[in-house]
């Protein structure tokens, strides 16, 4: 949601991010980057063309030179990034079936930059990495944060619960 603040001076704009879950922030990102990877690919120059009479150099798209199939094959990365959209819960920790998704998923954006690394897979890096931290961040559980220790067991501080020292006396 974006808020404008008029003062006489000048005008602010208040931003304010969605409150997501993490594992929700890095799946949605992912998914910016494949949308972003998949746009580039009419838009970069991935074909290289030369000349052998006069060593001339086209520079031509995966369009331009008539390789829809690698296009099409492109697709795949952002469909599975979209689907973890679809699964892990904007709020909350994800299910075990949400999990098994963002996993598997990852490693198959995996195969696919590796398999395509020479075409178009380099433009999906970022897309497997921003999985791979979805992932991982589904099985790492965060802790509760404490201001405030509810008793002395519960506090660093005082004589609860810690290591005990020798008494060499």
């Amino acid at each position: 949601m974006i808020e404008l603040i008029h003062s006489p001076t000048n005008t602010i704009v208040d931003m304010q991010i969605p409150r997501w879950a993490r594992i929700y922030y890095f799946a949605f990102t992912a998914t910016v980057f494949a949308l972003a990877s998949f746009v580039g690919l009419f838009a970069f120059p991935l074909v290289e063309l030369i000349n052998d009479e006069n060593g001339e150099v086209a520079r031509k798209t995966l369009l331009e030179d008539g390789q829809g199939h690698i296009l099409l094959l492109s697709l795949l990365p952002l469909v599975l990034a979209g689907s973890t959209l679809l699964v892990v819960p904007k709020h909350g920790l994800p299910d075990r079936s949400a999990k098994i998704n963002l996993w598997i998923s990852t490693f198959l954006i995996y195969v696919f930059v590796i398999l395509f690394i020479f075409v178009d897979g380099i433009l999906f890096i970022p897309t497997a990495i921003l999985m791979t931290a979805a992932a991982v961040g589904s099985e790492v559980t965060r802790r509760e944060r404490k201001i405030f220790a509810g008793s002395p067991t519960e506090s660093k501080s005082s004589g609860g619960g810690g290591k005990r020292r020798r008494n060499k006396g």
